[in-house]
């Protein structure tokens, strides 16, 4: 969510003694719910985990480095302590520096200095010397929350023309998806350990016996782990991850490339148009079929863990030219799919 600009230069941060110069351009808060005061390291830990974001930030962000290449925005010539000096030399005496080289686990930005409640990195090139600065503060209904400050000094004309340009991407697609990406990864922070297997042969026994399918081609197998995950029966975990209807992007995989024949509208039967052929204590069965193949998709949930089984048999030889291409994007997804439930779980409470 974003801020006003108040709220971050009416507070006492440190970076206002070393950013003279600057210009403040956003003021964001990412929610994490259940953190207290002395969670500020834990809640960077998360950020540094957080992973890629999702697809049309990593497009938007491509273009900027081919960009950067094509003309020379970033060189090393034009970095940090090249064209610019690092705000590190302006650090006074009990303002502790990260060690140099270090990126924090947040490149292309390197740090100038940490604290037990807020930190400042910097980047710079040809267009602007930038500052990411974060900070622990009170949350307005309780606990603490991340805000990321961004702080700019555009390079002459040609950084003024480019920060107007990209502001608007920035605001609307970036740094929004950004502060998503970054409150799910607080939510997922005690999701514990994704496990997985692929291949019909490494498939946990227990698990291939709850599939219907007399032969199986095609068999993956995802788990987490954590402390967080019990309480949620198979069912909700399964509607968490897929919903009661599927999605635009779903339609297109499971009807438009598989042909998956799914049932229409919501239902208790049914979980996102797959049917629900059996369950049991801690599991349940999914199932759908097109004219070329037959597919399982098994979720249990027990003891702290939850997993999602994928099972296909190919019925015609189309079968095995369509699916191996589409499972590589599955194995992508399937992490996800776990990852999300798990966080939407955790904001809606499992029960």
């Amino acid at each position: 969510m974003r801020l006003a600009n108040a709220v971050h230069t009416g507070r006492p941060w440190r970076i206002h003694d070393i950013a003279g110069g600057f210009e403040l351009e956003d003021v964001w808060a990412i929610r994490t719910p259940g953190a207290g005061q002395e969670d500020f390291s834990a809640v960077l830990a998360a950020l540094r985990d957080a992973g890629d974001g999702p697809l049309p930030v990593r497009l938007l962000l491509a273009v900027r480095w081919k960009l950067g290449a094509l003309f020379g925005w970033d060189r090393a010539s034009a970095g940090v302590g090249r064209r610019v000096p690092s705000l590190r030399d302006r650090l006074p005496a009990d303002l502790p520096r990260v060690p140099r080289g270090s990126d924090a686990g947040l490149a292309p930005f390197s740090p100038v200095y940490a604290l037990d409640d807020e930190c400042a990195l910097e980047l710079a090139n040809r267009t602007v010397h930038a500052v990411m600065h974060l900070a622990w503060a009170p949350a307005a209904g309780g606990g603490h929350e991340l805000r990321m400050a961004v702080l700019v000094r555009p390079n002459g004309l040609l950084g003024r023309c480019y920060l107007a340009a990209i502001t608007p991407f920035r605001r609307i697609i970036v740094l929004p998806a950004f502060v998503r990406r970054l409150e799910r990864a607080w939510l997922e922070r005690d999701a514990g350990v994704l496990e997985s297997a692929v291949g019909t042969g490494r498939i946990p026994p227990s698990v291939r016996a709850l599939s219907s399918l007399p032969v199986i081609d095609y068999a993956d197998h995802f788990a987490l782990a954590g402390n967080s995950l019990a309480g949620a029966t198979a069912e909700r975990w399964a509607r968490a991850m897929f919903g009661d209807v599927p999605s635009a992007g779903e339609r297109f995989i499971w009807r438009g490339l598989l042909g998956l024949r799914l049932a229409r509208g919501r239902s208790p039967a049914t979980v996102a148009g797959w049917r629900i052929t059996a369950r049991g204590d801690d599991w349940i069965r999914l199932a759908a079929a097109s004219w070329f193949l037959t597919a399982d998709l098994v979720v249990r949930a027990a003891d702290g863990r939850v997993s999602l089984t994928t099972l296909l048999r190919y019925d015609r030889g189309l079968g095995r030219v369509v699916w191996p291409p589409l499972s590589a994007i599955h194995r992508r997804l399937a992490p996800r799919v776990l990852r999300g439930a798990a966080a939407r779980l955790t904001r809606g409470g499992a029960r």
